[in-house]
């Protein structure tokens, strides 16, 4: 798909369970983020930028994820050195919850890792792109990282049964 580029097996299973339980017990969630003015919350999500912004202290653990998770972004799309990154964070939706869709501004490019231990075509759980009109969608492998503009309107979709973690990189 245009302006969406896919890498897969980016994290070993055992990476990724470690990844997700070390995320889960260690951030400090808050209630929703608002995909754009007149929209209601979804999820909860851990900001690392702003824990960092405020003089917050993360641990070693949550330290080497970010860390390596970055390189490995780094390792798959080079330009990406020559931007500024400007937000990290952790988004966790509950089943059926319903984002909306949203950019994440002009200029951006935007990098999901699907933190998810198991994939099942039936649980939902992608990435929704709206592009010429027409609905077209990244699954959530587990492991997989999707490199895209953020300026294409996009939302996530949430898993029937079960709880979606991604983590977001965003860079202008």
């Amino acid at each position: 798909m245009e302006g969406i580029i896919v890498h897969d097996n980016i994290l070993t299973d055992e990476e990724i369970e470690n990844y997700k339980v070390t995320l889960i017990r260690n951030c400090p969630f808050k209630y929703g983020e608002h995909d754009g003015p007149n929209t209601e919350p979804a999820g909860v999500v851990c900001d690392f930028t702003e824990l960092m912004k405020s003089g917050s202290i993360l641990s070693p653990d949550l330290n080497y994820i970010l860390n390596n998770l970055l390189i490995k972004i780094y390792e798959n799309n080079k330009s990406l050195k020559n931007m500024n990154l400007f937000r990290i964070y952790l988004n966790l939706f509950l089943p059926n919850e319903n984002p909306s869709f949203h950019t994440d501004g002009d200029n951006t490019i935007t990098c999901l890792y699907y933190l998810n231990p198991l994939f099942n075509l039936n649980e939902g759980g992608e990435t929704q792109f709206l592009i010429d009109e027409e609905i077209k969608g990244v699954i959530s492998k587990p492991g997989r990282l999707a490199i895209f503009d953020g300026g294409l309107k996009h939302r996530a979709t949430s898993f029937k049964t079960k709880p979606r973690l991604t983590m977001a990189f965003k860079f202008v």
